[in-house]
């Protein structure tokens, strides 16, 4: 009898072991099959309608000729940052999926990740296979990677999840979605994550531009030394292709996606004297922070103070008041990649009165469309192709003709 009771913990440990180890029913390892043709979108284990239920994604629109660049990072391989000159160089934003052991080994580089406009994002803190864990795992793997981060740089990972080695249930997605994440997974990837069996550039080239197709998002190894070394190449070429690029925050059916914003290094002046806002281009026009050109305009005849409104997030312009500055206006051209631009404030009001002007948050700060911000305050605005110099003339009222 006790034989046989101990023959039958012994089963019953084996079962358990197995509960914990096992996929559970329904798992699913991302795979895509590329028989569609060249440059149109494979198929993947789930279909793009499926996936969205979950708020997931492995493609944007098939309609649009719009790339979504991600790197995973598992560790350092000393090409990380070439792939960021790269990114910089062509001003092309990317998601970089990190884990913890990363943030550990590489702090220097996750913060430039972030500096540079680029999305850090969400792998799990120690890459288990996510069909094998329970719920309190799977969220401890999350979060823990989220304390872990906002330790390093004061920020939050953007909210999109990668599943080590494209492991995931219907249950996982809807769990990374209760937690405010978005699945990633991929349409395009290749055999580039093993150093020790990189694949030739020639190779990978002709792999990855058959592969490419409207609304791709890009799977590639920042431990690849390959893809540091043809980066340059394939950002050229998708560019000559008519390809753009967009940011993971930019994916359609997002309630809230962003747009690119480029520093824009142009001079600026005031009544002729040089200033150092911090601008950017947006769809090919100036955007300024608010608050640089409220300080910008003190002691002019346009100055203006700003009221923020923390209960209803209105931001108010008051022309002929003196402006309190905060000491964090007039910091220059911001040193990025690129930005992502969401929504800015919900009302601006000129004393009051409602205005109908663009603005963009970037970095928790309003940036206004300059046009629309000069207009309002009746002033002067110049603009010298040769230079490609902005002037702001306070003593000048607005025209359309001189921006």
């Amino acid at each position: 009898m006790e034989q046989m009771k101990k023959q039958i913990r012994r089963a019953l440990g084996a079962l358990l072991l197995c509960a914990m180890t096992l996929p559970c029913a329904g798992a699913v390892n991302w795979g895509l099959w590329y028989g569609n043709g060249v440059n149109q979108p494979p198929s993947g284990e789930d279909s793009v309608q499926t996936l969205s239920q979950y708020g997931a994604y492995y493609m944007g629109s098939a309609a649009d000729k719009v790339l979504y660049l991600t790197f995973d990072c598992g560790y350092e391989n000393g090409n990380t940052a070439k792939i960021l000159d790269t990114l910089k160089k062509h001003h092309v934003p990317a998601a970089f999926f990190v884990v913890g052991h990363y943030l550990d080994a590489a702090p220097a580089l996750v913060r430039r990740m972030a500096a540079e406009g680029h999305l850090v994002c969400n792998h799990s803190a120690q890459h288990p296979n996510m069909t094998r864990v329970s719920r309190a795992r799977f969220v401890s793997e999350l979060e823990s990677l989220q304390t872990q981060y906002t330790a390093l740089t004061g920020r939050r990972l953007s909210p999109f999840f990668r599943p080590p080695e494209g492991a995931y249930t219907h249950e996982s997605l809807r769990w990374a979605q209760q937690l405010g994440y978005h699945t990633t997974l991929w349409s395009v990837a290749y055999a580039d994550w093993d150093p020790a069996a990189q694949p030739t550039y020639a190779s990978a080239r002709k792999t990855l531009h058959s592969r490419v197709h409207n609304g791709a998002i890009i799977l590639l190894h920042a431990v690849s030394s390959t893809n540091a070394a043809i980066l340059d190449s394939l950002l050229t070429e998708w560019k000559t292709q008519g390809y753009t690029f967009a940011a993971l925050s930019a994916l359609p059916g997002l309630p809230q996606p962003t747009v690119s914003a480029l520093p824009n290094p142009a001079p600026f002046t005031v009544a002729g004297q040089p200033v150092v806002p911090t601008a950017f281009l947006i769809e090919g026009n100036n955007y300024i922070k608010l608050r640089d050109a409220a300080q910008m305009l003190t002691g002019t005849e346009k100055q203006f103070a700003v009221s923020y409104d923390a209960a209803t997030g209105a931001v108010g312009l008051h022309p002929g008041q003196a402006y309190e500055a905060l000491g964090t206006e007039l910091t220059g051209v911001r040193d990025a990649a690129v930005v992502q631009a969401a929504p800015g404030a919900s009302q601006i009001t000129r004393d009051g009165t409602p205005l109908s002007l663009t603005a963009y948050l970037i970095d928790g700060e309003n940036y206004i469309k300059l046009r629309d911000l000069a207009q309002a305050l009746d002033c002067g605005v110049s603009y010298d192709s040769a230079t490609r110099s902005v002037g702001l003339e306070p003593s000048q009222p607005y025209s359309e003709e001189t921006v």
